[in-house]
């Protein structure tokens, strides 16, 4: 039998009783358990409901498999476990859970999330959220399975959360907000910035894939500068690493789920390459150059697998700043003749045009994507004179294309979040339903 909650929506009153209950219980920051809102801003002619969640206790949970340091178990009665003192803060499991049910605690640095209060529930206590709740909304489940959930705004991605929902009306029933003459516009749903947060991964991509290139244009004989370089590139990239995570002197543990976590795998080629690289510089030759070459381009591979495992879309996938994609073209900036950086440069553009929705966001994700799309050109235009100030033109205008690439990678990176899966659901029955109105009053 699996342990899980049950929630109904028609009778919460939205009161927190659950979030302060859960915290004061656990000594959890507050938020542990969250209050979503479906038409928060209470517009006609829709119904206003919320949700009360914390971790479903998945039946696969992706938190699990996710965590490069096997900071979180099972038990039998299928709760997820969690053991902070394994946690190196590396927050990959808020970017696996598609219910945001891990948090990370910034002031100690490591994630805090929902055990289902492990020790009142073996000894035969409610858990604290569900005693709290003063009109019975939520609830203590145990199923042998849980059905889907079955609510188009909640994200069923084939991981079994433990979790049934009651009491959602339909979308236009029952009506409890009068209807105004004047037209309110919805909020649209902000995403959060992640080039800002993520800051210290988008440098270290970026210096993965400058050592990789450089390895890979050495094995096919490329003149390429600095023999060194790779191996200082690779240095800076794991020193940077470090920042990223809450608590750095546990970063030892990463390698320990490498069956498993993506990031884990990532971790073990990088630190291998790294090494590598070190060798290749102080002793050339002894490592063998298609070893060498082949070590870069599966962690090229491993470094995406970590944001694919994350954002399933095929427009990630298909775009030109994941890892590999940059680091093979820029190695066929390095190799004459310029066919493959020929072929390459038109795929970057067909994904600039595909990416044209970019173009509409923040200045600075605005000024990168036009950058990056005037840079292919421009590089071409560049390199047509043939003299030394133009080629060193060229080669900054091309580079820091690619870069500004990698940096948009990031800003179009959205793993599955119910927060943005409820607010993206309801602005889109809000169109709907203008859409309606005005063919029913002959507006076009």
């Amino acid at each position: 039998m699996r342990r899980g909650f049950e929630f109904d929506a028609a009778l919460c009153v939205r009161c927190n009783a659950c979030n302060a209950a859960c915290t004061l219980e656990n000594g959890l920051q507050p938020g542990t358990r969250s209050l979503y809102g479906w038409n928060d801003e209470t517009l006609p002619p829709f119904s206003v409901y919320s949700l009360s969640l914390a971790c479903n206790h998945c039946e696969k949970p992706e938190c699990l498999e996710g965590c490069p340091v096997n900071a979180y178990s099972k038990d039998i009665s299928g709760t997820i476990l969690y053991d902070k003192d394994k946690c190196m803060g590396c927050r990959y499991c808020t970017w696996r859970c598609p219910y945001d049910a891990p948090r990370i605690n910034p002031a100690k640095g490591y994630i805090e999330k929902c055990q289902y209060c492990f020790g009142r529930v073996s000894e035969g206590v409610e858990t604290a959220c569900t005693s709290a709740c003063p009109t019975g909304a939520l609830r203590m489940a145990t199923k042998d399975e849980f059905p889907p959930v079955g609510v188009a705004w909640f994200p069923e991605t084939g991981i079994g959360p433990s979790f049934i929902l009651k009491g959602v009306p339909d979308a236009n029933s029952p009506v409890i907000i009068p209807a105004e003459d004047d037209e309110v516009i919805p909020d649209t749903p902000v995403a959060e910035n992640r080039v800002m947060k993520e800051w210290s991964l988008i440098l270290f991509s970026l210096m993965v894939i400058s050592a990789s290139s450089l390895l890979l244009a050495s094995a096919l004989k490329a003149d390429v500068p600095g023999a060194g370089l790779p191996a200082i590139l690779m240095a800076g990239a794991v020193l940077i690493s470090f920042a990223h995570l809450g608590l750095p002197l546990r970063a030892w543990r990463a390698p320990l789920n490498v069956i498993s976590s993506p990031l884990s795998r990532e971790i073990l080629l990088v630190t291998a390459l790294s090494a590598m690289a070190a060798v290749n510089w102080f002793l050339p030759g002894i490592i063998n150059t298609v070893l060498l070459a082949s070590v870069s381009l599966l962690t090229l591979i491993s470094v995406d697998m970590v944001y694919f495992a994350s954002d399933r879309s095929y427009r990630l996938k298909l775009h030109t700043g994941q890892s590999f994609f940059s680091a093979v073209f820029v190695t066929s900036w390095f190799i004459t003749p310029n066919t493959l950086f020929l072929l390459f440069s038109l795929l970057a553009a067909l994904s600039v045009v595909m990416r044209y929705r970019s173009s509409e966001k923040e200045p600075l994700i605005r000024f990168l994507y036009y950058y990056r799309a005037l840079s292919l050109p421009a590089a071409f235009m560049l390199l047509y004179p043939g003299s030394e100030a133009t080629s060193l033109a060229a080669a900054i205008v091309f580079f820091t294309g690619v870069a500004a690439d990698r940096v948009l990678f990031y800003d179009d990176f959205s793993p599955i979040n119910i927060r943005e899966s409820i607010l993206e659901n309801f602005n889109d029955t809000y169109e709907k339903e203008r859409d309606k109105q005005r063919q029913d009053a002959g507006i076009s």
